[in-house]
């Protein structure tokens, strides 16, 4: 009787081991938050009011999902979406929603133009050419809340000043944000003669060209004459100055007894700026990604170019990468500055071949109806959506190819051809664009 107690004992174990074993529990990986969530960044820019000030801001808003906070250049997330105390830069917005999903884009503040701020001034002489009972009072218009310098020296509210010796002062002003202007004026000695300047010009090749040049020469005084540019300390016995790029320049002649006269402003200007076109190829960015597209740049019409987009520095490449979906402006300027601009779209760029095979395949074997697809998609997975099928990669792989045997309910295994279609997928990298 015990032994036939023992042996039922032993085979009801090996019922209950048989049936656990049989009962195949699948683990399925948590869903992807991410997952099909297209999240955009929408931005309201105010610029500084010019010169150093730094009271630009920006407000962004985010759509695609909700709960959304903010960052500025990978600071602490806050709710709100506006940033101000801004200074002239490219500042990296963060929006991210409450299942911590994100999205990033640049923005430019840039800088209201300065105002043209003129300046007059009235001198009063020298008593001699080495008294320093000169002096200048100057008067600027144009802005607000003007400060005055003389020669380099520190900002004051009032444009007087007094105990020179006659000479050349270079006076600037600045305004309430920083905007500047200077001039050149002459302190002269009352016995010193008025001495004229005239001069010539060459204009130059272009706005940054340095192939422009003056020639001045003066009369009135006992020579012989030295020059300066600029209400430069330096005088030369020449009045011909080269290498000057198109701008404005003041020429200061002093004769034998160190009197002096002042040309006024002589303008260098430019040769007109050639026709540039701007040509560029585009590949579009990763719908799933949207931070890989690429513009190529081809400028002609000239030589020498630099390259530019959306206002930044100048490069010497002609290919800008790593760029979302949107406008963007490119600039091409050449060895003079001279530039041409054209205007781009970034758009979504196509599927890859590798990826459209792989979606085709979950089409007729896992995109249908009471499956990946439909209101209420298995696991919440719609593999009719482009970007779920991305971000889900490593577990189409996992059911589909890896398994043993592989699977893809409910139509259950699939060919050595289309295992293969997932595999050339996974290797190019799995992505949108692959």
């Amino acid at each position: 009787m015990k032994k036939n107690y023992l042996m039922l004992l032993v085979c009801l174990s090996l019922i209950i081991v048989e049936n656990i074993s049989c009962k195949k529990s699948e683990i399925q990986p948590p869903a992807d938050p991410c997952a099909g969530k297209s999240i955009a960044i929408t931005e309201t820019v105010t610029p500084t009011s010019g010169g150093s000030t730094s009271n630009g801001s920006i407000t962004v808003t985010a759509s695609g999902s909700n709960g959304f906070s903010f960052s500025l250049n990978n600071g602490p997330f806050q709710a709100s979406g506006t940033f101000s105390g801004l200074a002239v830069a490219t500042y990296t917005i963060t929006a991210k929603d409450q299942a911590g999903c994100t999205a990033v884009k640049s923005v430019m503040v840039a800088a209201s133009p300065c105002p043209t701020i003129a300046i007059t001034a009235t001198s009063t002489l020298a008593s001699t050419q080495t008294s320093a009972d000169g002096s200048l009072t100057a008067t600027a218009t144009g802005s607000t809340g003007i400060t005055y310098a003389i020669n380099g020296g520190a900002f004051q509210t009032a444009g007087v000043f007094n105990g020179l010796v006659s000479g050349s002062y270079n006076i600037t002003v600045k305004d309430v944000n920083g905007c500047t202007a200077s001039a050149t004026f002459i302190v002269s000695a009352a016995s010193c003669p008025t001495i004229t300047i005239a001069a010539t010009t060459n204009v130059s090749s272009g706005p940054t060209a340095t192939d422009g040049s003056i020639s001045a020469t003066a009369n009135g005084g006992i020579a012989p004459y030295t020059y300066s540019i600029n209400s430069g300390t330096t005088f030369q016995s020449s009045g011909d100055f080269s290498n000057l790029t198109a701008g404005s320049y003041t020429i200061i002649a002093k004769d034998a007894n160190g009197c002096l006269g002042t040309s006024g402003t002589i303008v260098v200007a430019s040769s007109p700026c050639p026709v540039i076109t701007i040509n560029s190829l585009v590949t579009g960015t990763d719908k799933c990604s949207n931070n890989t597209g690429t513009i190529s740049v081809t400028a002609s019409g000239s030589n020498g170019f630099t390259y530019s987009i959306n206002g930044g520095s100048f490069q010497a490449s002609n290919v800008f990468n790593a760029l979302a979906t949107g406008n963007y402006l490119i600039t091409a300027k050449d060895v003079n500055g001279c530039t041409g601009t054209n205007n781009v779209t970034m758009p979504i760029g196509n599927p890859g071949t590798n990826f459209s095979a792989v979606k085709n395949v979950l089409a007729n074997n896992c995109a249908i109806s009471g499956c990946h697809a439909g209101s209420s998609p298995q696991n919440g997975l719609n593999f009719t959506d482009d970007c779920t099928i991305v971000n889900q990669a490593l577990r189409i792989k996992s059911r589909a190819v890896d398994a043993n045997p592989s699977v893809m309910p409910p139509t259950g295994a699939i060919s050595n051809a289309d295992r293969q279609k997932i595999v050339d997928w996974i290797n190019s990298g799995a992505t949108y664009s692959n």
